[in-house]
């Protein structure tokens, strides 16, 4: 199994919990595409992430809930099919 995350996708870290409760994540550092300065405060985070999720595909390969090819290269880390190369 593998999962796919990026630290700036607000797609993955997006839970209606957001309301009312401080997520762990963000008592871990930061990823280097994440703003230092991103703090919980209860309801605004909720609403922050709610709208980042609707620009968060319009972003650079790496970045938000744009993944590229890394869907196709974590399936072949797992499980490549046959005759499989890297490009």
């Amino acid at each position: 199994m593998v999962y796919l995350q990026h630290p700036s996708d607000p797609i993955v870290w997006w839970t209606p919990k957001l309301m009312l409760s401080r997520p762990d994540w963000l008592a871990e550092r930061r990823g280097s595409d994440v703003l230092p300065s991103m703090r919980w405060l209860p309801f605004v985070t909720f609403w922050q992430v709610t709208a980042d999720m609707a620009f968060s595909t319009g972003v650079s390969d790496g970045h938000g809930h744009s993944y590229g090819t890394a869907p196709a290269a974590a399936r072949a880390a797992i499980a490549p099919p046959t005759g499989w190369t890297a490009e």
